[in-house]
């Protein structure tokens, strides 16, 4: 939408966004677009079309895809878990009122507590709890035993299992990339297809930067402050991992009877 002389015009057009990434890029947000008249509009995205944009992004996008499937479980958890109360109190709200009003004195009798059904609960919990204790142990305990070049490459490895797929998906999207429909659409008749390829569309977007002589200052005078419990327990969990492997390799004694002389 762009204002001058009064007169309020308005106009849809579609933007291609081929580098950076599009995780900050939803409906109703607001921008500034300029014309080739060097007018400027105000912008509001009314529709998102879901592309790869680059390699990268898509090397990180299963783990931002499963963040935000974590994030919607436990909203969605919490949200039912809250409605659940409010419901409850509505209703023990309305049957207090019902039966102040009938005259009912006496409660009725709870329903005995039933100590079978708790505890299958708490069994199912456990074993769960078991399984997943035992198949991070089984991981960790067989990454520890690798010699210790062939760590990377089996950190590379699981790496490449979850991204691979979406970076070569990624990849034979971006080769199919073609300006033949954003022209079309602009009255143009080409022939040619016109095909974007990665440093192409990375001309088309430019991804902002700081101006020359220009810092970022990453002080934040308003910053939670920084807890030191998980910086210790990391350091604590790696000691263990250490000493464990030390230990099956027999080197802690070998270094102790060094050390000590024992």
């Amino acid at each position: 939408r762009h204002m001058g002389n009064g007169v309020t015009k308005e106009m849809n057009i579609a933007a291609a966004f081929t580098d950076g990434d599009s995780d900050y890029l939803m409906v109703g947000r607001n921008g500034v677009f300029y014309d080739r008249q060097g007018l400027d509009w105000d912008a509001t995205i009314t529709r998102v079309i879901e592309h790869p944009i680059s390699i990268r992004q898509a090397f990180w996008s299963p783990y931002k895809r499963i963040a935000k499937t974590i994030n919607e479980q436990i909203e969605k958890m919490a949200a039912s878990r809250d409605k659940a109360g409010a419901e409850k109190a509505s209703a023990g709200i309305a049957g207090g009122a019902q039966k102040i009003e009938v005259g009912i004195s006496t409660p009725p009798a709870k329903p005995p507590f039933d100590v079978a059904k708790f505890a299958g609960i708490f069994a199912a919990i456990g074993l769960a709890v078991g399984a997943i204790g035992t198949a991070l142990a089984a991981v960790i305990t067989g990454f520890m035993q690798l010699v210790w070049w062939k760590m990377p490459l089996a950190i590379a490895g699981v790496t490449m299992l979850i991204s691979g797929p979406s970076m070569i998906i990624a990849w034979l999207k971006l080769r199919q990339r073609t300006l033949g429909p954003i022209l079309d659409a602009n009255g143009w008749a080409v022939n040619a297809r016109a095909r974007i390829n990665i440093p192409f569309g990375r001309s088309l977007t430019k991804v902002a930067s700081l101006p020359p002589g220009a810092e970022r200052s990453l002080e934040d005078p308003f910053a939670d402050k920084k807890c030191k419990w998980p910086k210790i327990l990391v350091v604590v969990v790696i000691l263990s991992l250490l000493f464990y492997f030390l230990n099956g390799k027999a080197l802690v004694l070998k270094l102790l009877t060094g050390i000590f002389g024992l």
